[in-house]
């Protein structure tokens, strides 16, 4: 199933979760995307999409990797660049909700 490609609603989810993260801090509960008729958080929206292998449209690769200009981030930067997947960007955003929330700990 993972040369399906990414349905259209789950990629704006994650554009979305991508967009969110910017404004997101840990001492809120995180951001939420609707999905159908759902909410899902920005950390479940990027296992949802972690097995898609499409590219990644310019923007959303722009918005995410400048998140990874951050000091604690420059190890996700290297991971990034060598697939610019939504597996990959999901991922390196799921890495990086659980290191902010392990930071305010």
């Amino acid at each position: 199933m993972a040369d399906d490609a990414i349905p259209q609603n789950l990629a704006e989810a994650f554009a979305e979760a991508v967009l969110a993260y910017n404004d997101w801090v840990p001492s809120a509960p995180e951001r939420e995307m609707r999905i159908n008729h759902a909410f899902y958080t920005m950390s479940a929206v990027c296992d949802l999409v972690d097995r898609y292998t499409d590219q990644l449209p310019a923007n959303v690769f722009g918005f995410l990797s400048s998140y990874f200009h951050d000091m604690p981030h420059g190890d996700l930067k290297e991971k990034f660049e060598s697939a610019r997947t939504y597996a990959t960007g999901a991922r390196c955003l799921r890495e990086m909700i659980e290191r902010r929330k392990a930071a305010k700990r």
